[in-house]
């Protein structure tokens, strides 16, 4: 039996169903781009840090010291059995003359955390630099700079030859702390090693370890074994003691030469000999090494790996959470399309009824019968996943990578192509549409071509609910009977139009909620919770004279108030990656002052929590990731590696960084030491000016360090900024989404009820008549379909912002009003732009040739 008239109607069918193939292409486009996007983007993001960090063979650990690293230190490092490389540099920090910037200056490297040239090339003299390339409209090749703190640079001036990235430094916003200008980094820059002097201690030593070179950098394994590497700290630490030893008897030494030196001095000075002159500057110049010692204290080692490089964490972050919302946005938006797709691949079926049974009567076999659905969705569903699929590869992770690169300085993303993941997307396609018209086509490939040969009757009416409230019942006009009579008769039509809008609307709600968790949660965490400007920590060894400084600038007239308080950082691991998580520790001198700049309070009570004399009050988002609750034990880290064992006593809201709040007498008692304050919370007047202010309190010589808080939010900022801008691109298919769903379920109502709505129009309904005869069903539908999408959309929202911010932040989990009226309003403006569309297609139906006989 010849096939080809079989194969010639298949390929008729697309064109005269143009409408339902281009709705099941758009499902399965919009599904497509969304799942493939979002899946790809984390790995394309991984990848392209991953390539950029072995391209310039980024340093696994770094170590520094407070003593610098001396030839016993560097011989210690070179044993280590695991090294790889080591470079051993030095680095200076210094203000650019004239201005507030401050730069930290490195020399060269040697093959380990290469820099990157912009523009220009890299330092060939002394007196040459690079600079980094965020200063590039600062600043321009060949301009000459001159640096006010020269340090342990041989030169001051030094001309600028290139623009430069560095492998270390990832954040465009926070580069770090610094003990000069203002106490904030603006950039780095790189010097030849050489432009340092000769003879001074190395500062910094990176290391690479022979077996990470061909480990995944953000593998569990990766860091397990950077971690082990921490031994060697406890060696270093070892000679760190027999150095303190030996500096101890140096000290003991330049203060007995001190005073033997002062005691000459002073008898010179009563005879008027020759030399008092020469002995005055000894004199000073061993005050000078004494105080240096002094302000040095301990010999220390700091070991640092990749996840304290600025912004390196934050961008791993950023990618974890596209994989998040890649777990939950395509499942949702593919149910959605399978359900849609199901229900039209089902009316086709059903439209072709009669033909299905002639080709049956003339002997062909179910297999040929189904060629033409198979054909028709295998065509629609492959081609809507090819181009969702090119979208899906090439255009989402570009546009979710510069949202978040707006932030980061890593550039040169690349796009990674995945025929697991094409294949697996195009399954589940295949499965919606093709499945669905099988799944459909099968009851009738059952039946007998005699019962296929006669139209399929009508549904039977029956009484509903509805009728038997007879005091609303007959209150009802002769239109709303028939229109809820129908809803309850064509009840599959109608689950599907609900829960096809329930779901786009639940998206909806999700995507605009998870915007109003992200705005204005840095206005709220730096206004309504931390009122203060900038923590300023005071140098313990601070002279008399630069404690006076300090006094004096305290009570200037930028300051408008201030509070001693007791500030360290602790540490903790946790989270789902088992990271370092960095909490700020602060005791307050006096609580009542406190509240001025500080609103301890529980964010579901709103009450105001008083500091316990034996307990801790901490922040949320470090209470939900250690599971703590109020009673609860915790054990912290402090700055001296001791494990400190708190007591819950409650938990305060803070959407930003983790806090842990004590008294001075709670303090006294988990650190079993005496309270004294070693930092000022300081609130600036109105007007006055953070970075003259934070220059003014560096240049008193009493404080080592300043937190601004502006530069925290700046940070946040950017963070919120990227994933609000990420939630735009989902919103937009969700509404996409919502578009192809409602058009198509109405085009199907329309089109399976066409001689219903001819007989009424026959009878003497106006156009705009029959058009609402069957539209009050599609909105009372509509209605019921969004007001479930809320209950799905909260749902979605409240696992989002549990699981989308990153381990130091948590989300505002309130949803505003607005966010549920613009969810409402798209599927509502969507259903009435659709209803005109229809409304025209009713209008140019021929509503005779509609009624026409079947038979």
């Amino acid at each position: 039996m010849s096939k080809r008239i079989l194969w010639k109607d298949a390929w008729q069918a697309i064109t005269h169903s143009l409408g339902r193939f281009i709705a099941i292409f758009l499902l399965m486009a919009v599904s497509a781009f969304a799942l493939i996007g979002l899946k790809i983007t984390g790995p394309d993001m991984r990848q392209t840090a991953t390539s950029f960090f072995a391209q310039h063979h980024l340093a696994d650990t770094t170590i520094t010291s407070n003593y610098g690293l001396d030839s016993r230190d560097r011989q210690i490092i070179r044993q280590q059995k695991s090294v790889k490389q080591v470079d051993f540099g030095y680095l200076q920090d210094s203000t650019i003359d004239q201005t507030k910037r401050a730069l930290r200056i490195f020399s060269q490297t040697n093959g380990v955390s290469s820099w990157q040239t912009v523009s220009g090339h890299l330092p060939r003299h002394d007196n040459e630099i690079a600079v980094s390339y965020l200063l590039k409209g600062k600043y321009h090749i060949g301009q000459w700079i001159t640096l006010k703190q020269a340090g342990s640079l041989k030169h001051r001036q030094f001309k600028i030859v290139g623009f430069v990235r560095s492998s270390e430094y990832l954040d465009r916003s926070d580069i770090g702390q610094t003990t000069v200008g203002t106490g904030q980094l603006s950039g780095v820059a790189v010097v030849k090693k050489s432009a340092f002097k000769t003879g001074t201690a190395y500062a910094i030593a990176r290391i690479t370890y022979n077996k990470t070179a061909k480990m995944n950098p953000y593998s569990t394994r990766y860091t397990n074994y950077v971690e082990k590497q921490q031994q060697l700290k406890k060696t270093l630490n070892r000679h760190g003691k027999t150095k303190q030893q030996k500096l101890e008897r140096q000290l003991k030494a330049a203060q007995q030469q001190l005073a033997q030196a002062t005691q000459q001095a002073a008898v010179l000075q009563q005879t008027n000999t020759a030399g008092n002159s020469a002995l005055i500057q000894q004199a000073a110049a061993l005050k000078k090494q004494q105080a240096k010692l002094k302000q040095l204290g301990t010999p220390t080692y700091t070991l640092s790996d990749r996840t304290e490089n600025p912004g390196y964490a934050i961008y791993r972050s950023n990618a974890e959470r596209v994989d998040i919302l890649a777990n939950v946005f395509p499942v949702l938006l593919f149910a959605i399309a399978a359900l849609v797709s199901l229900t039209t691949m089902t009316r086709f079926v059903e439209e072709e009824r009669i033909q299905i049974g002639t080709l049956k009567a003339l002997g062909y076999s179910n297999a040929d019968v189904a060629k033409k659905f198979a054909l028709f969705s295998l065509l629609a569903s492959s081609a809507g996943v090819a181009l969702g699929a090119w979208g899906g590869f090439m255009i989402l992770p570009k546009i979710i990578f510069k949202a978040y690169a707006a932030n980061s300085t890593l550039s040169g993303f690349q796009i990674h192509f995945s025929w697991a993941l094409l294949l697996t997307t195009w399954l589940i396609a295949i499965l919606c549409t093709t499945g669905a018209a099988l799944w459909a086509l099968h009851r009738d490939l059952k039946a007998k071509p005699a019962a296929l040969l006669l139209p399929k009757p009508p549904k039977g009416g029956s009484r509903i609910l509805l009728e038997r409230w007879h005091w609303l019942w007959n209150r009802l006009s002769f239109n709303y009977k028939v229109t809820m009579r129908n809803l309850f008769r064509y009840k599959s039509r109608a689950l599907m139009t609900i829960f096809g809008v329930a779901g786009c609307t639940g998206l909806l709600v999700m995507g605009f909620g998870i915007r109003d968790s992200l705005s204005g949660i840095s206005n709220i965490e730096y206004s309504r919770i931390i009122k203060y400007d900038l923590i300023a920590v005071q140098n313990s060894n601070s002279t008399a004279k630069q404690q006076r400084q300090l006094k004096n600038e305290l009570n200037g007239k930028s300051v408008k108030r201030h509070t001693g308080v007791y500030f360290e950082q602790l540490t903790k691991k946790a989270g789902d990656d088992d990271a370092t998580q960095s909490i700020s520790l602060i005791v307050p001198n006096n609580e009542k002052n406190f509240k001025q700049y500080f609103a301890v309070k529980n964010r579901q009570t709103k009450k105001t929590l008083k500091l316990p004399q034996d307990g801790v009050i901490i922040s949320e988002k470090l209470a939900r990731l250690l599971n703590a609750k109020k009673g609860s034990s915790i054990k912290l880290k402090d700055a001296s590696g001791k494990w400190r064992t708190m007591k819950v006593a409650g938990i305060m809201e803070m959407y930003i960084g983790h806090y842990v709040l004590m008294s001075p007498q709670a303090y006294q008692k988990i650190f079993h030491q005496s309270y004294q304050t070693n930092a000022q919370l300081i609130t600036l007047k109105k007007g006055a000016k953070l970075q003259q202010e934070s220059q003014r309190l560096m240049a008193t010589g009493a404080v080592k360090g300043i937190n601004q808080n502006v530069n925290n939010q700046r940070t946040i900022d950017n963070i919120m900024g990227s994933l609000n801008r990420v939630m735009i691109i989902l919103i937009g298919l969700a509404a996409l989404l919502a578009l192809v769903v409602i058009y198509n379920l109405s085009n199907i109502n329309i089109e399976e009820r066409m001689r219903e709505l001819s007989t009424i129009k026959v009878l003497g309904f106006y156009d705009q008549e029959v058009t609402l005869y069957i539209y009050r069903e599609t909105i009372i539908l509509s209605v019921i379909g969004i007001l479930l999408g809320y209950l799905v959309g909260i749902g979605l929202h409240r696992f989002i912002i549990l699981s989308l911010p990153p381990a130091n932040a948590m989300f505002d989990p309130t949803m505003t009003l607005t966010n549920f009226i613009v969810s409402a309003l798209i599927p509502a403006v969507i259903t009435a732009g659709v209803a005109m569309a229809m409304h025209r297609k009713i209008r140019s139906v021929d509503m005779l040739d509609a009624l026409s006989s079947v038979d």
